[in-house]
């Protein structure tokens, strides 16, 4: 059994989905659950009311028809409803992943339509977010329903075929902690000089001694890991103090770093950190072709 899920039972899944009752009263959207009522929020005539109770059931269905879930996780806090979905699991460099389908919806306008795919990391409880257009992030004005069924009805077997092939290609291959760093800052310093910082944090956790008879990737010198250590605004890194990582740790160490935060949060980084570092190891072995 994984943590805070519940092995997949559709009935008893249904059964909590259909005791949501979402109603507009005047200018209010009234939340009951199991006829209690839970929340009542003030809304504007430009609110559309979300079907979440029928969108949930007919997007199970579809799902279970490429997919063998396995796993639910269901969410009913006052004005929040939300699905975690786990199907099919992946063997990848020795990890499980589990293909899982995640869909968050408000009646409190506290939280915009959210729907998400992507792989599931048990041992750290992560989610991967999905590469492809089958996400949504909305608003629930005017459109929401359309734009949600749109998006949604893409999912197939194949959907997770992309982001698979793109982390196994990071399996046993280098990347330069200054590239990764060149990765992580970009626009805004102060954000992301605290991501670097805690990207360097998580890396540290792996770190081993260069004489070590440990399996670890992060195999490093004294020097090396005081480089973790150091705060990011006052961190130099050039050419004579460089070192490489295991491209697969830096991934999943920097996604952790987002693992509570939305999932278009995690979706967002998740492309940044993948493809900018997929790039930086093709470019890497044109160098050593054209050297």
């Amino acid at each position: 059994m994984i943590n805070g899920f519940k092995t997949y039972n559709k009935e008893k899944l249904f059964e909590l989905i259909n005791a949501i009752d979402i109603s507009k009263v005047g200018s209010q959207i009234v939340t009951k659950y199991f006829g209690k009522i839970i929340n009542t929020t003030n809304v504007s005539n430009r609110y559309e009311i979300f079907d979440i109770r029928s969108f949930l059931k007919n997007k199970i269905l579809h799902i279970e028809s490429n997919f063998n879930i396995s796993f639910y996780k269901f969410i009913m806090k006052r004005g929040t409803q939300e699905l975690i979905l786990l199907s099919d699991n992946v063997d990848i460099n020795g990890m499980t992943y589990y293909k899982s389908f995640f869909i968050l919806n408000s009646t409190d306008k506290s939280r915009k339509l959210n729907m998400n795919l992507g792989l599931y990391r048990t041992d750290n409880t992560y989610f991967i977010s999905g590469l492809n257009n089958m996400t949504l992030c909305k608003k629930h004005l005017s459109g929401v329903t359309k734009a949600a069924e749109e998006v949604s009805d893409s999912i197939d077997g194949e959907t997770f075929d992309e982001q698979i092939e793109s982390i196994r290609s990071l399996v046993g291959e280098k990347v330069m902690l200054s590239n990764l760093r060149n990765i992580i800052i970009d626009k805004d310093q102060k954000v992301n000089h605290n991501k670097f910082d805690a990207f360097k944090n998580q890396l540290s956790y792996f770190y081993v001694p260069t004489n070590s008879n440990s399996n670890s990737m992060l195999k490093l010198t004294n020097s090396q890991y005081n480089m973790l250590r150091t705060e990011s605004k006052n961190l130099n890194i050039d050419s004579n103090n460089d070192f490489s990582i295991d491209a697969y740790l830096a991934f999943n160490c920097y996604v952790m770093i987002f693992r509570n935060q939305d999932s278009y949060v995690v979706k967002k980084e998740t492309e940044k950190i993948l493809r900018i570092t997929q790039c930086f190891i093709r470019n890497e072995k044109l160098s050593q072709i054209f050297a």
